[in-house]
């Protein structure tokens, strides 16, 4: 611990430095030794200082003095004879040109300029003997708004208190006139609370208070001082100069996180205006007011980059993660007092699926805000020499991917989308071959899941002509027994010889049994031997081999 001190006539100083893990200063103003009470007032008002808490019950004689600011010692201001509640003696004296009266309860009355600002002392004697004194410190606060009203609509008022000696305020904020707290930037190094209202409305009129607590005294007495403020409702404020920084072209895949970036400016108020693609119309999607402490937004999933402490300190940045059709063109506005600026982002959004048919399987990627666009295109991965056919449409390319999947085919397909700027963006997708589940990198939502490649292998083709083969023999006989029965199958001998194959000494319409019983027949063929029954030349079934 390290403690020292001074005397300057009955003007205690101290200073304490602790240290435990950390250290902090106590300052003299919050060591309450330096003075009774602190008393606040508008500079350049009456102020009255009073001697006593209760009047004393016999004769004293009160003494005040003075200690300004700029001085380091005591000066006799006024005294008085204090018997049955009144003053007698000299009331009144003049010190570099101010006034100073006793009253009749012993309380000094004077007007509170800047030159008076400093220490009172009143010391109460009875005889040689000193029965107590009382030291007030007094503290200025001025208070001004700008512009002076009447004040112009959508233009920014300025609320500032200035309290003096700049170290006496602990605590202080502006509240509005209809009861609400504003923002109050506290500088306690200077001494100043400000407070803004931007792009003031005729709903602003009304009396505005600056609330302060001071070191030394009781922590719940605040000093309470206002102004009153008009709105010219018939007069309206216009930014006619407009400082616009250099436009930015950015592309992201859907729903991941994209900055929008605004002025680098400690403003007072941001607004963020959207253009969808394809569209002349504006619309403001998020506006914020650190100062009123008002946030209001239309489009979800945009958000402060960091409200705690940028949007506090009045540095504007959004946060979006965007679906695809929230590409297009945002403005971001701030306003500092009187002043604008403003920064375009253009946003193009990359956004990919995948849709299987029962042959192939279609990579797509879509895209918009095309006009900042320079080229789209896939590409195999694993090869990127290969030269991948793919079609294209408004905003829309698609690659193929034939099925079943080989080797050749599986592996990564990436679809590139590059700005006019250079800047580019990429979406990918992976095709395995075991199971065409397709993962995209790296944006957070995947496509649908593709069917197995099993599922439209050349097997199920194999089996379905397979059966073919099988019903067609089968129904061919079922009409010609039908046919046979109600006497309409007929034919001549002149058939049998068109028709036949020679095999040895057999003659058959199909071929000998016995030879194509020696083969293997194919699986679910049917075979049927065949011969003249009659002088109809009607054939008869003889013999069914499986």
């Amino acid at each position: 611990m390290l403690f020292s001190s001074s005397t300057m006539g009955n003007y205690f100083h101290a200073f304490i430095l602790l240290c435990s893990g950390s250290c902090f200063i106590i300052s003299p103003l919050m060591a309450g030794n330096a003075w009774t009470d602190v008393v606040m007032v508008r500079e350049d008002t009456s102020v009255t200082l009073s001697c006593f808490d209760s009047p004393p019950t016999s004769s004293v004689l009160v003494t005040w003095k003075i200690m300004s600011a700029s001085k380091d010692r005591w000066s006799f201001l006024l005294s008085a004879n204090y018997i049955d509640g009144q003053t007698d003696g000299r009331t009144s004296g003049d010190l570099a040109g101010k006034t100073f009266k006793i009253t009749a309860d012993a309380s000094l009355v004077f007007r509170a300029t800047a030159h008076a600002q400093g220490s009172y002392s009143c010391v109460i004697k009875q005889g040689d003997k000193k029965l107590r004194e009382r030291i007030i410190l007094l503290a200025l606060i001025k208070l001004t708004v700008t512009p002076t009203p009447p004040v112009t609509v959508d233009s920014t008022l300025r609320l500032k208190a200035q309290v003096s000696p700049s170290s006496v305020a602990a605590w202080g904020t502006w509240v509005s006139s209809s009861g609400e707290e504003l923002y109050t930037e506290i500088s306690h190094d200077k001494g100043s609370l400000l407070s803004k209202l931007p792009r003031i409305t005729k709903k602003d009129n009304g009396v505005y208070t600056c609330r302060i607590r001071v070191h030394g005294n009781n922590g719940t007495s605040v000093s309470e001082h206002r102004v009153n403020v008009t709105v010219n409702g018939r007069a309206v404020f216009s930014f006619i100069n407009v400082t616009h920084g250099e436009p930015r072209s950015i592309a992201a895949l859907a729903y991941s996180l994209v900055t929008l970036t605004c002025p680098p400016i400690l403003g007072d108020y941001a607004l963020l205006y959207w253009q969808c693609p394809d569209s002349k119309k504006m619309e403001l999607i998020f506006q914020f007011d650190r100062w009123r402490r008002i946030t209001n937004q239309t489009k979800a999933y945009l958000y402060l980059r960091d409200p705690a402490s940028l949007a506090a300190a009045g540095n504007f940045s959004f946060l979006l993660s965007p679906a695809l059709k929230d590409g297009g063109y945002y403005k971001c506005k701030v306003f500092l007092d009187d002043k604008a600026f403003s920064q375009d982002n253009r946003l193009s959004v990359l956004h990919g699926n995948a849709k299987p048919s029962h042959n192939a399987l279609d990579l797509s990627c879509m895209y918009t805000e095309r006009s900042q666009v320079k080229s789209v295109s896939w590409s195999y991965v694993q090869d990127p020499s290969r030269s991948l056919q793919f079609a294209a449409v408004l905003g829309r390319i698609t690659t193929s991917v034939a099925l079943p999947l080989t080797p050749e085919t599986a592996g990564r397909y990436a679809c590139t989308l590059y700005l006019k700027n250079g800047n580019s963006v990429q979406y990918v997708y992976n095709v395995t071959m075991a199971n065409i589940d397709p993962t995209v990198s790296p944006g957070p939502t995947l496509p649908p899941a593709v069917p197995p490649a099993e599922d439209v292998s050349a097997y199920s083709y194999v089996s379905s002509f397979s059966l073919l083969l099988f019903l067609i023999p089968m129904i061919a006989v079922a009409v010609g027994v039908l046919l046979w029965r109600q006497g309409y199958c007929v034919t001549h001998r002149s058939v049998e010889q068109s028709l036949s194959h020679h095999s040895g000494e057999v003659e058959n319409v199909y071929e000998n049994p016995d030879d194509l019983r020696q083969q293997t027949p194919p699986q679910g063929a049917v075979y049927m031997d065949l011969k003249p029954t009659g002088e109809m030349d009607v054939y008869k079934e003889l013999d069914r081999d499986n």
